[in-house]
């Protein structure tokens, strides 16, 4: 079975790190980088600037930059960003 994934970023969706809605419970979707308190963090990212947030916070976490690109390299293939508006979850 695959590991649940933020449909934001990609990054593995474990309890913790999950984004809230605006009544404070858990988004099953996204992780807190991407959605806190029922909206997108920054809802007017492009792909090309998440990726970009996202080789950084990686690389800023201790990843190597080489393996943050290579795991960053699809998320313009997960849900939120196939989707024509980017502000509804």
């Amino acid at each position: 079975m695959a590991r649940p994934m933020c449909e934001s970023c990609g990054m593995p969706l474990k309890d913790e790190v999950k984004g809230t809605e605006a009544d404070g419970t858990n988004n099953d979707k996204y992780c807190l980088h991407c959605y806190a308190d029922g909206a997108f963090t920054a809802p007017n990212a492009t792909v090309e600037e998440m990726r970009h947030y996202s080789i950084k916070g990686m690389t800023e976490s201790g990843w190597p930059r080489f393996l943050a690109k290579f795991l960053t390299k699809n998320i313009g293939k997960l849900p939120r960003w196939q989707k024509a508006d980017t502000s509804v979850p």
